[in-house]
């Protein structure tokens, strides 16, 4: 294989640089190489990829040739094993991978696409061609959104299965630098936990800015340091008199709808599309204010808040209840939850709430538990399910019996009506 246009890419690039820094490009010319470069970055991957490919399987490495992109061209094992997934899922969308590799689509986009894919299927993307004029028109981070969007509205569970998997990754990892004592954590969240946290913090570094500016003087603290003593401020326990009340975590969830109103799907204002249990989940306990927008954004209706329960309504379904009414947790750790959902019209008073902790609040909206009659309360039951009796082997032929003779004349042996049948019956616990 002849390498010399290899050096020559080489060469231009450096040529390139060399322009940038003589003093005599103008920003015409740096707006120019800017967006040319969305070019190279998108090549430059798919050559990686196909080259670390193609020796990964002459060489029969079994990894569609992650490790040696890793160790050649100088990734990450994570991101070399991205980015050899997202060029092989272009396969099947030979569309897509031209357009990746002519530059017309920058390399995040792609890779939004190809995980769309996934959960839809390729020719869906393929054949939507407003997808992929947004892929080829916005950036990453608004495509990231506009193609979630896209994909919960095409899934037949309307994003539970991806809002479970997000809430099955999410962690959070402390540990100690030995080097210099610090502090480190680490975190992921679904949509909407990661929503609050980002308010709640966001909220209280503005406050501490506050304080600098009005404090002549003091330290002139960095976004990053402030979002880190917001954290701390926020863990205090101190609540002795005159203390401040630790701010709600208060976040916009937005339900989108159809012209028709038929077909709707939720988003965190400015984050990830959530699924409709989770908006059923946090109609329990928030501020509700309906708002009609046209498909540009445009106001068109504002209606009054619904009311979330009370401090007054709260204190009375805790004399109720005295606990979790599921488990009998303590009631610190419990919400009011509507027996008749916010979204079907149910009102917000004591006749239609309970206590649930919060193990037993994601049970009912996330498992399918079922709010039950409890005497003059109501408590939860799990899902009524289809249960089989035991499994047992085929009865053997009988070898004593009288002959049965068919058309043929050949002995037939005589059958016997199955002994066991499915029973439905809800599943104890």
């Amino acid at each position: 294989m002849k390498l010399e246009a290899a050096q020559r890419v080489r060469d231009g690039l450096a040529e390139l640089i060399r322009l940038v820094n003589s003093g005599n490009a103008s920003t015409v010319d740096a707006r120019r190489v800017l967006s040319e470069s969305k070019a190279f970055a998108a090549q430059v991957a798919v050559l990686q990829a196909d080259a670390a490919a193609l020796v990964a399987a002459g060489e029969r490495h079994g990894d569609g040739g992650a490790g040696v992109l890793a160790q050649t061209a100088g990734l990450s094992r994570k991101d070399a094993v991205g980015q050899v997934k997202t060029i092989e899922q272009l396969q099947s969308m030979p569309g897509l991978r031209d357009a990746l590799t002519g530059g017309e689509i920058p390399l995040a986009n792609a890779k939004t696409l190809a995980q769309a894919s996934e959960r839809t299927s390729a020719d869906q993307v393929r054949q939507d061609g407003e997808l992929l004029q947004k892929a080829a028109s916005l950036p990453p981070d608004q495509f990231v959104r506009e193609a979630n969007r896209w994909a919960v509205q095409r899934q037949g569970d309307g994003g539970e299965g991806q809002y479970r998997r997000q809430r099955a990754r999410r962690r959070l990892s402390i540990w100690t630098d030995d080097g210099d004592g610090m502090v480190h954590l680490r975190g992921e969240f679904d949509p909407v936990v990661g929503a609050k946290l980002s308010k709640r913090l966001l909220e209280e570094a503005e406050r501490l800015r506050r304080l600098d500016l009005n404090s002549p003087g003091g330290e002139k603290r960095s976004l990053r340091q402030r979002l880190a003593d917001a954290l701390d401020t926020l863990t205090a326990t101190d609540s002795g008199e005159g203390s401040r009340a630790a701010p709600s975590a208060e976040i916009a969830i937005v339900q989108h709808l159809d012209p028709d109103g038929d077909k709707a799907f939720a988003e965190v204002a400015g984050g990830g599309v959530i699924p409709q249990s989770v908006l059923e989940e946090h109609f329990c306990s928030a501020r509700i204010v309906g708002v009609v927008y046209s498909s540009k954004g445009v106001p068109l209706w504002r209606g009054s808040a619904l009311p979330r329960p009370t401090k007054a309504q709260m204190d009375a379904l805790i004399a109720r209840y005295g606990g979790c009414g599921g488990c009998n947790e303590h009631y610190a750790v419990c919400q009011a939850h509507h027996i008749r959902p916010r979204s079907q019209g149910g009102p917000t008073d004591i006749d239609n709430s309970m206590l649930l902790c919060w193990g037993c609040h994601d049970k009912v909206h996330h498992h399918g538990w079922r709010v039950v009659p409890n005497g003059d309360l109501h408590t939860i039951a799990p899902p009524e399910r289809i249960r089989h009796g035991p499994a047992r082997a085929p009865d053997p032929p009988l070898i004593h019996g009288p002959p049965c003779r068919g058309s043929s004349g050949s002995r037939q042996l005589p059958t016997r009506a199955p002994t066991s049948n499915p029973i439905v019956s809800p599943k104890l616990w």
